[in-house]
């Protein structure tokens, strides 16, 4: 169908540079089809036409370009300590990354998908716990004890 097989898994891939690929089934189900094709890279844009790296020059009403996802955190989130400005993800690497300051966490940044989300969440979870065992720890409680009625 014009895919070529990458020179790594999935997994391999999702390990090595955070990207995850996917080609979900409608996708292939269209290229199937012909209603999506397959094309060379792109040598040079043109009015309403596109010269392919092997010469080919198409005309198209329109052109779509899929940059990929880049996280825009730093731009909203008022903490510069635990994100970078120029990456958007934690400074801190994998698998340290889901913890900041002042109760701040982070859960999907680790470039590893569904499993680097879990291991954040259970990181995550674990620390509320300590944190709250800790406050309990300090804090003094009174219980007062109310008569049961009787019937």
């Amino acid at each position: 169908f014009g895919l070529d097989r990458p020179p790594l898994g999935p997994l391999q891939l999702k390990n090595l540079s955070g990207k995850t690929p996917v080609l979900d089934v409608g996708t292939l189900a269209k290229i199937k089809s012909g209603q999506i094709m397959i094309r060379p890279g792109i040598k040079r844009l043109r009015r309403y036409a596109v010269e392919f790296v092997d010469g080919r020059i198409e005309h198209f009403d329109g052109i779509i370009f899929a940059t990929g996802y880049k996280s825009n955190v730093p731009c909203w989130l008022k903490d510069g300590d635990m994100f970078s400005k120029e990456a958007g993800y934690p400074k801190r690497p994998f698998p340290n990354g889901w913890k900041g300051q002042n109760g701040l966490y982070a859960i999907g940044f680790t470039k590893r998908g569904l499993l680097g989300a879990s291991m954040d969440a259970k990181n995550i979870a674990e620390d509320i716990e300590r944190c709250w065992k800790a406050e309990a720890k300090h804090s003094t409680f009174s219980l007062s004890l109310l008569p049961q009625s009787i019937s």
